[in-house]
């Protein structure tokens, strides 16, 4: 009876033991913190001039997996008039972060572009959006597009 207890109790540690072993997840890179916290804050600022300074020049972005421009000069082209749009708000949701990758929930409301004020509650689309770092820069946005129909914890449609 005493080897079973023994045995018992070493299974015990042993289990205690690899929970405390786990190692961490590795560190952000060097400014990556910074990197998130600016480009949260220049999207809803809609300030064109520093989104584009936190780019890198040989950006690459992908949207639903399929390339939409190669240079940071075409997708400001493209993005760039749709962040600086009057009417046009922005927010960005609460993301996550590991080495050398940012992931946020984008949220946009062109309700005010129609002469309007923007809706608090309503006609907000969103796209999850996934910024890889490298050197200080994002070298490549990974976009995938959402819709107007958020999703509670459970998967079910809320509004």
């Amino acid at each position: 009876m005493n080897i079973k207890i023994l045995g018992g109790a070493l299974v015990v540690m042993a289990a205690a033991t690899s929970s405390l072993a786990q190692v961490p997840p590795p560190p952000s890179l060097p400014g990556q913190d910074e990197l998130s916290r600016q480009l949260v804050r220049v999207i809803e600022a809609k300030d064109v001039a520093t989104y584009a300074s936190l780019l890198s020049d040989d950006l690459h972005v992908f949207e639903d997996g399929k390339e939409i421009a190669d240079s940071k000069a075409k997708w400001l082209a493209t993005y760039g008039k749709k962040l600086s749009a009057k009417g046009v708000s922005f927010k960005v949701g609460p993301g996550f972060s590991s080495t050398g990758r940012l992931l946020f929930i984008e949220y946009f409301n062109s309700m005010g572009s129609w002469g309007g004020t923007v809706p608090a509650d309503c006609c907000w689309s969103h796209d999850a959006v996934a910024y890889d770092v490298a050197n200080g820069k994002v070298s490549v946005i990974r976009r995938l597009r959402g819709g107007d129909m958020r999703l509670d914890e459970r998967g079910r449609p809320t509004r």
